[in-house]
Parts: structure tokens; sequence; C-alpha cells
């Protein structure tokens, strides 16, 4: 068992963070969802308000820029998933091969994770003890 830190008590802003920024530790499938849900929500909202307020020529631009960023937050939670199965973090470049990326992550949040403590922390979902 590796010394990796829990995560934040929930409903803190320091669970955003951990969350969305930082690559340590471990998710269930259900924050998993719950997360790319949310991220790809307010990425649809915010590219939808650009392209209403500068038209769909300069908001491409913005809206490239603004994919590119969302990777680092998709990229943290994505790992944590994986981690939770018990797999390293360079397993996630996966996600950048057409077709094949779609059919991982979807996989990471259908497929159980370890069942008790894992290399990676204690179980993502564990009641505390």
């Amino acid at each position: 068992m590796s010394n990796a830190q829990l995560p934040p008590p929930p409903d803190t802003l320091a669970s955003f963070v951990w969350l969305f920024f930082r690559f340590d530790g471990r998710i269930s499938r259900q924050v998993y969802w719950l997360s790319i849900f949310f991220l790809w929500s307010v990425l649809f909202v915010i590219v939808g308000a650009m392209v209403a307020a500068m038209g769909e020529e300069r908001a491409s631009e913005f809206a490239l820029i603004l994919g590119l960023a969302s990777l680092w937050l998709e990229m943290a939670v994505l790992v944590k998933r994986q981690r939770d199965r018990g797999l390293p973090w360079f397993w996630c470049l996966l996600a950048f091969v057409p077709v094949a990326g779609l059919v991982w992550m979807i996989a990471m949040g259908v497929a159980p994770g370890d069942p008790g403590p894992n290399a990676f922390g204690e179980r993502a979902d564990a009641p505390p003890s």
C-alpha cells in the first residue's frame, strides 16, 4: 500500500480542486460519470454562449483553446478512475486513440474498481474507518 493521500472532505472547494486538477487518489464509477457529465455540460454551455456572442467563426478559435484546456480536467478524472482499477496513469493515453478512446472511457465508467485497497490507496467508495 502506498502513502497516497485521501481526498479532501466532500462539499468543499478543496474536493473540487482535487477532483479536477490533481492526479492522485481514486474515484468511483458514479463520481466518474458525474464529473464527465459536468465537464461536458459546462463546455457545451460556454461554447454555445461564445458562438451566440461572437459568431461561429470567431468562437471556433476560443473553443479550440477551451477544449485543449479541458483535457487537463478530463485526464485528472480519468487517471483517478483508472487508479481505482489499479491501472497506472499512462493508460489514459488510450483516450486519444480514435474510436478506441471512446470505448476505453466508457469501459472505465462501467468496469468496477478494485474491491479493496490497491497501490493507489483505499477503495474509492469505502466507508470511513
